[in-house]
């Protein structure tokens, strides 16, 4: 899909620097590797360790707080959560030994996640799974799933979700956001 012709988004304004973000990540970090095969069903192993990129807008964290809390239930998942530290207050029922928060400091000029240390941080966990809760196509926290090398990215339908995520979720127009996190969790075997 061409980054410039977004077809059915025609309605959508995609900022600027997302656009170049976009550019930017898809032209400089290829990278070419075989993801491991992760088999979620009665017959596969399923996920065991899940990353969660979490919105800081206080409308939406809200919610996505008191959906993952029940996260805290799951004895043999493993669970990461990378949010901006100014939402940290909307947060507060996370542990804190599985939140991994950047600054403004870590965003470059664009907005993006300049920081190598977070990167490193994630990347060195092995995720099955990571999640993007963000709703907002302007958040430049989702285009850090270029990045990671995990096997199963999902995230919601956005003009430009079909080249940060190998799962679109599609949210519907007059349905809560709680029915998608359980589509999400259906999918990953979770619920």
């Amino acid at each position: 899909m061409c980054l410039w012709n977004l077809g059915l988004y025609s309605d959508m304004k995609i900022p600027i620097r997302i656009k170049i973000l976009l550019f930017y990540y898809k032209l400089f970090h290829k990278k070419f590797y075989s993801s491991p095969l992760v088999k979620i069903g009665e017959s596969g192993k399923g996920v065991t360790s899940i990353l969660f990129f979490l919105p800081s807008e206080r409308t939406h964290a809200q919610v996505i707080s008191h959906l993952i809390k029940k996260n805290n239930d799951y004895d043999s998942l493993r669970f990461k959560y990378v949010l901006h530290q100014d939402s940290l207050t909307y947060y507060q029922d996370i542990p804190k030994h599985e939140i991994l928060t950047f600054s403004d400091n870590d965003l470059n000029w664009f907005g993006a996640i300049k920081s190598k240390f977070i990167i490193k941080k994630i990347d060195q966990e092995n995720y099955d799974a990571l999640v993007d809760l963000n709703q907002s196509f302007d958040q430049t926290l989702s285009l850090l799933s270029i990045q990671l090398i995990i096997p199963i990215k999902i995230g919601f339908q956005s003009p430009i979700s079909d080249q940060l995520y190998t799962v679109v979720v599609e949210l519907e127009k007059n349905s809560f956001l709680e029915s998608s996190y359980h589509t999400i969790e259906n999918i990953l075997g979770i619920s």
